[in-house]
């Protein structure tokens, strides 16, 4: 029988369904996903409506909350990778690339209003203030003692040490979530972001770290950073030092602009810091896209997950790298690297947890039925997932997290992951 495929918005973003029936197959779900992105491309997301943080949850939604939180009741959880987004329209010192405001630029457009709908931002004039005051409100309303790690995004810089004024899609300065950390140190960590080929690159460190920073957030594709660059040495021998940690991405990055530099993703790249002694941290995984096996010219290219597992797999960087296990559920990047970290409780006490806010409120990302037809999750506890998305994304990527099993062995994450603190 034929189906009419239908696309719905919900209360925030956009969700996808099929008179009522769940997709057959990945190809269905696919295929759903890339009429979505036509259509918002050239229609703009709709941003009239944000989730009622205040809705009670229904009792199956509150027992699987209450069983998720439930071995952590002593425990002060902290969420390791959370962004800190807005258009600057405060004090803040956040600055957007005029692109990402023009229709000229329609992609560009398209994702960073993604972004704005699942931080409930409905007022550009008050971009700043609706980001922060409903990732808050999400803190709040989760169980217990519950933290996250607000990460800056430096500039681009040049290897010659100048900025690059075009090179970039938002600018979150070290400022601004350090004062976030100060006027809310119960919900609120900073993470700062220095580009290694700044002049004064050691010198920001050093200012950062004698204020209690220990964590410096890079995202090497959209920052044009080389991880295994000379031009990083000095400040590898200062985070060294200093006993400060690098969160770094590896692999593709999708969600900024990288305009050719995916290569500089490469998890290969990151021996340099371990090298040096340097701790990091690998965001995701390394999950998504492939890179040039640095290490044999005769292969092809190689999954960015087996490359990062290379590395996570070498005694000789044990107690130096650990990862993350944030966006790995998203429908684009699910695949082997989950069931291969899920299969392997020897590595849980090297991960951390992280959501990858916003992305957890940006529903066509998140597809819990995928997850259930690809056996991570129970059935029946699909369509409790997207309630608790619904009203609070932040709870429901911890939940999410501990809900998920691996397809053949059930295995799950072990619940020490959740403890874990930065290294």
């Amino acid at each position: 029988m034929s189906q009419v495929w239908l696309l719905k918005l919900n209360s925030r973003h956009l969700t996808i369904w099929e008179k009522g029936v769940q997709p057959r197959s990945l190809f269905h779900l696919y295929a759903k996903l890339l009429l979505a992105h036509v259509v918002l491309t050239f229609s703009g997301c709709d941003t009239a409506l944000v989730p009622d943080i205040n809705k009670a949850l229904s009792p199956q939604a509150q027992a699987l909350v209450d069983s998720a939180f439930a071995p952590f009741q002593v425990d002060t959880l902290v969420d390791h990778h959370v962004h800190i987004l807005g258009l600057g329209n405060t004090a803040s010192g956040i600055e957007v690339h005029p692109d990402t405001r023009s229709y000229l630029h329609p992609f560009k457009l398209t994702r960073f209003n993604y972004f704005m709908d699942a931080g409930s931002v409905t007022n550009e004039a008050l971009a700043d203030e609706q980001y922060m005051q409903h990732l808050l409100v999400q803190i709040e309303k989760t169980p217990g003692e519950f933290r996250i790690n607000s990460l800056a995004l430096d500039r681009f810089y040049k290897e010659n040490g100048d900025q690059d004024p075009d090179n970039y899609e938002i600018y979150i300065p070290n400022e601004y979530v350090v004062e976030l950390g100060q006027n809310h140190p119960d919900k609120i960590i900073p993470v700062i972001s220095i580009h290694p080929y700044r002049n004064d690159a050691v010198v920001e460190l050093e200012k950062w770290s004698s204020q209690g920073v220990r964590v410096v957030k890079w995202l090497p594709n959209a920052q044009g950073i080389d991880p295994s660059s000379s031009l990083c040495d000095p400040f590898y021998d200062a985070m060294n030092r200093l006993d400060m940690v690098l969160l770094s991405h590896a692999g593709t990055e999708l969600a900024l602009d990288s305009q050719g530099r995916q290569h500089l993703g490469n998890p290969l790249l990151l021996r340099r810091a371990l090298d040096a002694q340097v701790k990091v941290i690998v965001c995701h995984c390394a999950t998504s896209g492939t890179s040039q096996d640095l290490e044999d010219s005769n292969l092809p290219e190689v999954d960015n997950f087996s490359l990062f597992m290379r590395l996570f797999d070498d005694p000789v960087y044990e107690g130096l790298l650990f990862a993350d296990i944030s966006g790995m559920t998203l429908v684009n990047q699910v695949g082997n690297s989950l069931k291969g970290i899920l299969a392997r409780p020897d590595l849980h006490s090297r991960l951390l947890y992280g959501s990858d806010y916003p992305l957890p409120a940006v529903d066509i990302l998140n597809q819990n039925y995928a997850l259930g037809l690809l056996g991570y999750l129970d059935e029946e506890i699909v369509e409790v997932l997207d309630e608790i998305q619904e009203i609070n994304p932040l709870l429901y990527s911890f939940v999410l997290m501990r809900s998920l099993k691996h397809p053949d062995s059930g295995a799950k994450f072990s619940e020490n992951l959740f403890r874990n603190k930065i290294p």
